[in-house]
């Protein structure tokens, strides 16, 4: 049986099956699995602004992946996925950790569900399962990072 899943759906079933350690609770909150945020603007701006935002933060964009129709299913068929890397700092969180390769590189899924447009990604720092307590500071800055970058798009 072939089964297909959009990234989103992938993106949180890993971070799903990924249970945070010591970095669960940070100000007496559980840190969310997916950071998401709805933009005022349509798809097309969205991803604009959102390219435009990683470049301000010295990230190079790597490519805009446009999912491909008919791989998901249900409304939402208007996904676009953007990949980016900071390779200095990408090179510097390997030094500490080299799982935390498996979040490389960064990427942001952009989607139009129910009439909105929505910005996702995976929670580094809610992810730390992976990486152990060495890496819990680097996926927090990038936690912060991806939020600062999510914030100015939609501004």
């Amino acid at each position: 049986m072939k089964h297909t899943y959009s990234a989103v759906t992938l993106a949180s079933l890993f971070a799903l099956t990924s249970v945070f350690i010591g970095w669960q609770v940070v100000n007496s909150k559980q840190l969310p699995t997916l950071l998401r945020l709805e933009s005022p603007y349509t798809l097309s701006e969205t991803i604009n602004n959102i390219k435009n935002a990683v470049k301000a933060r010295n990230f190079r964009m790597i490519r805009e992946q446009p999912v491909a129709q008919g791989f998901l299913s249900g409304d939402n068929k208007q996904q676009h996925i953007v990949y980016f890397c900071n390779f200095t700092e990408a090179y510097q969180s390997l030094q500490q950790d080299k799982q935390i390769g498996y979040m490389l590189p960064c990427r942001f899924t952009i989607s139009e569900e129910g009439g909105k447009v929505i910005i996702s990604t995976i929670n580094p720092a809610a992810i730390t399962r992976l990486t152990g307590a060495k890496a819990g500071a680097v996926c927090a800055a990038n936690s912060a990072g991806y939020l600062d970058i999510m914030e100015e798009a939609v501004l």
